[in-house]
């Protein structure tokens, strides 16, 4: 009830019983009761507005306090934030932002995302294209800006989407310039590099061919007069010319292996070979520095020891030809053993260890480490007096370590040394009782080539006198072509049974004319070809062999292996 119509419900009581004065004393009551009531509610009302009020300063300033926390964080963060709505409005930027964009935030603001984005026409084609990228697990893309008069700024851009009042996605900037520049000199100085390598390269292969043509002369023309019957002194003499171009050879080749070996270009074959005879082999071949300095040279293999094994051969005969020459080069009295002992036996694999053994000068303890580093020797009179590069032993070790292998050293001065090393090999399905047949150094007793049909593309003279030599020895008929296109002439004149081409020639080289007469459909096409070549470098061997080549034999070659690979891949004789 309201206080007027209760002051009027009392007033009529009292009009109708004036002579009682409890209704004016309730009257009073009531009237003073709701003056108290009427104050009581304008102090709570007041209290009301003023709490009201002050939560409302306080909840302002949290607000502003905060605003003013968000905007100073968004100052100091590096990378640009730009906040859209759906359409690509852009609502809001930071500084990092203005200053990639090179505008105010007043400014941008009257832009579209879209507009500032150099590759995208619309906002929705931005979108699509980060999130395709998205799903190939890439957070990140690389999108140009559009800065100050419209330069292009590398940026990298990631993505957020939400409903936020107004705020759809926020967008994350982060400039990349310096990062591209500096990308950009990594490329330039790899492409530098790079050139520098193939220069290098291609420097090793010109000077490889160029050092190797003669030497080809030089041993082949000693080869074929050590053939020819000649008083004593004179075949000293001859076999000094022999060994010394040899190690000439050695040195050339310890160069370009440990260019190929710095260069991480270095394979490894994996064919069977008879391990024994391969051996055997390589320690005859030091027999005759070894009795010229009245050493004995010794030979221990454990008959457990597996005939045939699958591996590198031709690695392996240049570890063990390296230490076993250094071992006969570094021994004035005494012995050279190489002992060979298989060290356990894993299914179809073996391990070997591999021992050479000397009573040289040996190698104090300090040193035995410095020997094994590339152009260094135990000391510094030992290059003056026994000679070498002080490649070999780098090259051997790195050789073994490419194989699993370690080369270890047992030494003490005027003690002798035992250099040793093991390596697995896989053991050969060939029969222990197939023997390769021998070649000897006249080819006297070999029968096999007699009638054999070789065109020899060859257009060095002195080549061609050394090959033709040897050919002539074995009863082969020999054609010579000195460059590609003769070659390919003969070819459709006559029938051959094989060829050994040379790489590099005038006019075309033996790579384009093998691929001409591979891709002929005439009979010859599928005719052996062996490269015949002063290249030592893997890259042309494999290079040759996808041109269509058969083989390959290195010169200054060994007519042994020449006369072997001949035999291998010779179609027929007649």
């Amino acid at each position: 009830m309201s206080r007027r119509l209760l002051e009027k419900q009392i007033a009529r009581i009292k009009e109708k019983y004036p002579e009682e004065e409890f209704f004016d004393r309730l009257f009073e009551k009531v009237a003073s009761s709701y003056v108290d009531f009427d104050r009581v509610q304008k102090l709570k009302d007041r209290s009301i507005r003023l709490m009201s009020q002050e939560l409302h300063d306080l909840y302002r300033a949290q607000e502003e306090k905060q605003r003013a926390f968000i905007s100073t964080i968004l100052g100091k963060i590096v990378d640009g934030i730009i906040t859209c709505n759906m359409t690509g409005q852009i609502i809001s930027v930071n500084s990092s932002a203005e200053h990639i964009i090179g505008k105010n935030e007043s400014e941008i603001k009257q832009l579209e995302l879209s507009e500032i984005l150099a590759d995208f026409k619309t906002y929705d084609e931005f979108l699509s294209h980060y999130y395709l990228n998205l799903a190939k697990n890439e957070n990140q893309i690389e999108v140009s800006i559009l800065g100050k008069g419209k330069k292009r700024i590398p940026c990298e851009v990631s993505v957020s989407q939400f409903e936020i009042d107004d705020v759809s996605s926020i967008v994350l900037l982060r400039d990349i310039t310096e990062r591209k520049k500096v990308e950009a000199i990594i490329i330039e100085e790899k492409e530098k590099a790079e050139k520098a390598s193939r220069a290098k390269a291609e420097f090793l292969s010109t000077m490889s061919h160029e050092i190797r043509t003669p030497m080809n002369s030089i041993i082949g023309m000693t080869n074929i007069l050590i053939q020819d019957d000649f008083d004593q002194e004179t075949m000293n003499l001859l076999n000094t010319l022999k060994f010394s171009s040899e190690h000439l050879l050695i040195l050339i080749n310890d160069i370009l292996d440990f260019n190929k070996i710095e260069a991480g270009k270095i394979d490894f074959e994996h064919i069977d070979f008879n391990l024994k005879e391969l051996v055997e082999n390589i320690n005859e071949s030091h027999k005759y520095r070894a009795n010229e300095k009245g050493v004995k040279l010794e030979l221990a293999i454990d008959p457990s020891s597996p005939n045939w094994v699958v591996g590198d051969p031709g690695r392996l005969s240049q570890i063990l030809t390296n230490l076993i020459g250094n071992a006969v080069k570094f021994t004035k009295e005494g012995s050279v053993t190489t002992r060979l002992t298989p060290q356990q036996q894993k299914g179809n694999s073996v391990d070997i260890l591999f021992e050479v053994i000397d009573t040289g000068i040996g190698i104090a303890p300090g040193k035995q480490k410095l020997i094994f580093e590339s152009f260094s020797q135990s000391e510094t009179y030992t290059t003056r007096q026994y000679g070498g590069t002080g490649l070999g032993l780098a090259i051997t070790k790195k050789l073994i370590e490419l194989q699993n292998g370690c080369l270890e050293v047992s030494s003490s001065p005027q003690m002798g040394s035992n250099f040793h090393f093991s390596l697995q090999f896989i053991l050969s399905d060939t029969p222990d009782d197939v023997v390769t047949k021998p070649v000897d150094g006249m080819y006297a007793s070999q029968d096999e080539l007699v009638g054999l049909k070789i065109l020899l593309v060859e257009d060095n003279p002195m080549n061609q006198f050394v090959a033709g030599k040897f050919l002539n020895k074995w009863a082969c008929n020999v054609t010579i072509a000195e460059n590609g296109n003769e070659a390919w002439e003969k070819i459709q004149e006559q029938e051959f049974d094989i060829i050994l081409m040379d790489l590099q020639m005038p006019d075309k080289n033996g790579f384009e004319t093998t691929q001409q007469i591979r891709n002929s459909d005439k009979a010859y096409k599928d005719i052996p070809i062996i490269a015949l070549t002063a290249t030592a470098f893997l890259e042309e061997k494999n290079r040759a062999l996808k041109a269509g080549m058969n083989d390959f034999v290195t010169k200054p070659f060994n007519p042994k292996e020449l006369y072997e690979k001949i035999l291998k891949n010779m179609t027929h004789s007649t």
